[in-house]
This record gives C-alpha cells, structure tokens and sequence, in this order.
C-alpha cells in the first residue's frame, strides 16, 4: 500500500541553497540527501536502506497561502506549458493543488485531441487563459491576483492573505582577519528568507514515510543547506497546520507515476522513458560543488526538467541515483509527480 503525507516547515532565518546563484525552492534532491545523511548520522540502518535505494519519494519545498477558513493552501508553480507574450509573466506564477487539477485536467484532454496546451496573460483583465492550440475547444479562465492564479470562488477565499511576495533575499555583512596583515576583510552572504509556511510532501511505503519523518525532525535541528553554522536552514515542523481538504485530496488522488502526462513536483532527468514531443519542460542545472566546507567534492553536471514540468511518460521511470566524491555520496532522483489525468 502506498502512502502519502503532507508535512508543514516554518523556517528561522532562512536558507542557502544553491551554487554561485541562490534557489529560491528547495529541490527534493537536497532533501533527500539531508535526510540520508542524518539516517547515517543516527545509525538508522533499516532507513539507510530504503532512503538509498529510492523507497522514498519527496516534493521540492513549496510555499503555502492561508486562506479565509484558517487553512493552508498548497502552492506550486504554474505548469511549464508554452506561452503566447512574456513567458516569465506566467511561469513565475503559483497556483493551488486544486485550481492545479483542473488546469492538469484540461491538458490531458487537449493532448489527447492532438492539440497543444498554451498559456496567455490578458493584461487588461488580469487573466491567464490555457488554450489548446490546433484544436477549437473551450478555453481554461484564470484570475490572476498578485502572484497565484486561481479559480472561481478560491480566489476570494485566499485573496486577502496572499503576500506582496512569497521570497525574499536577504544579505547580511561579515568579516574577517587577514592572516597577514591583521587587517579586516568585508564580505557579504546571502539567504532566501520565505515569508510563509512551506509544504513537503512523502510518498512510499509505511515504513519509507515513517523514516522520512523521523529523519525530518532530525533535521530540523540541524539545518539544511549552507552556512548552517549562522544558524541559516534550521527549521521547525508544524504540527498543528491545517491543510485544505481539497488540495490534500489532489496529492492522495493523482500523485504518482502514470504512462501519459505527470507535472513534476521536483527536478528529473530525462531519459528514454520521456516522449519528447509531447512534453513541456525547462532546463535546470546541477553543477558545482558540494559537502561540508572541509570536505567538499565536485559535482557532475547533470540536466533536469525542472519543478512544475509537464513530461510524457512512455513508461514510469525509475529512481535515478547518481555515487558521488568516490561512492561517498549519493544524489537521488525521485519526485512526487501529480498525474495529469482526464476526470470521468
């Protein structure tokens, strides 16, 4: 049987994450990895296991919105469909789990008609219309208020608690001693700071979800990302968040692999299993380095299909695992994917 859980973060200060240009989301790969870590850090030998082979499946981080009712909203980015006009106007959008079924819905039917999903921003109207170009069929209407579309009646319900912006970079000043000279040295870092609650999601076997947990409150007090010693990356879990029924009900119905259209909650690398025609993907890079500041090691490039992708399965993939700095360490490649299936 297969499980899903939804786990809300609330973090301190914020986080570092990326190389030389910071990541506004946290991938599922830097979590997974985390959460090995502190599997071996804690001896857990049977979550060792199921973590390094792939049991687990994970979301990136994901902003969250509260809306009328006292409940969190699930948020992910607008699908990487084409666009007609300024694609980042659309692609840096977020839409809730349940306004995303719909959308996912309809570009399922459009794709089975042989049409091709595009998206377009009405400036006049602040509307985002999807159209299946190629194909004469209704057209998909959204609103759009600051930076969430939504639908019907969700959008009053989540208007008024929607912020000026979800993240935020912070910079803070530090120095050091010149070894040489005695004399100071000026230097600034960087952090994302979000400014709600974001949202994870696990999705495995019993035992694979309850190790995931576990390592996650772990974690916690740890820190994730870099410059955890400025106290950057600790986080804590909430416990008594309320998410929408709704958008929790999107997660247990379509989550998983399907042989057709999935949305990536994550990154992934393509392979033959991917349908190049018929997916809709940006490029995302991994590259650079990696580990602890006294052991850091390489990492190879590696080319994704970015978070909120829309990709044609042939056939379900598999988990990707990548051995690294000699067999060390390990990058894993296992998304939560959202099934992009035609409701009955």
């Amino acid at each position: 049987m297969v499980y899903i859980r939804v786990v809300v973060v609330e973090f301190d200060k914020g986080y570092h994450v990326g190389w030389r240009e910071l990541r506004r989301i946290i991938d599922h790969t830097t979590i997974l990895r985390a959460l090995i870590y502190v599997a071996y850090l804690t001896n857990a030998i049977k979550c060792i296991e199921v973590l390094s082979k792939g049991g687990l499946e994970a979301s990136a981080l994901l902003p969250t919105v509260s809306d009328s009712e006292e409940q969190l909203r699930l948020l992910a980015p607008f699908p990487k469909i084409p666009c007609l006009g300024k694609a980042g106007r659309v692609r840096g959008l977020f839409v809730t789990l349940s306004t995303l079924g719909k959308v996912l819905n309809y570009i399922a039917r459009c794709g089975m008609n042989g049409g091709v999903p595009v998206a377009q921003e009405v400036i006049a109207g602040d509307e985002i219309m999807v159209k299946c170009a190629e194909v004469k069929k209704e057209v998909l209407v959204l609103k759009k208020v600051k930076g969430i579309a939504c639908m019907d009646k969700e959008c009053d319900k989540v208007t008024p608690r929607f912020p000026e912006e979800l993240f935020s970079i912070v910079s803070e000043y530090r120095n050091r001693i010149d070894r040489l000279t005695g004399a100071t040295d000026v230097f600034e870092v960087y952090r994302i700071k979000p400014f709600t609650h974001l949202w994870l999601a696990f999705r495995g076997s019993e035992e694979a979800v309850e190790c995931g947990i576990r390592c996650l409150e772990v974690l916690q007090r740890l820190g994730i990302g870099g410059l955890r010693s400025r106290g950057w990356g600790r986080f804590r879990v909430v416990t008594n968040a309320k998410v929408s029924s709704e958008d929790r009900e999107v997660l247990e119905r379509l989550s998983g692999w399907l042989q057709g259209y999935n949305y990536l909650l994550g990154l992934m690398p393509p392979g033959d299993w991917v349908d190049i025609e018929h997916t809709y993907a940006t490029r995302e890079v991994i590259m650079g380095l990696a580990g602890p500041s006294n052991n850091e090691y390489r990492l190879p490039i590696i080319y994704t299909m970015d978070i909120g992708s829309i990709v044609y399965a042939k056939t379900p993939p598999l988990p990707q695992t990548f051995l690294l700095d000699g067999g060390r360490a390990i990058l894993l490649f296992n998304p939560v994917t959202i099934q992009c299936r035609v409701a009955l």
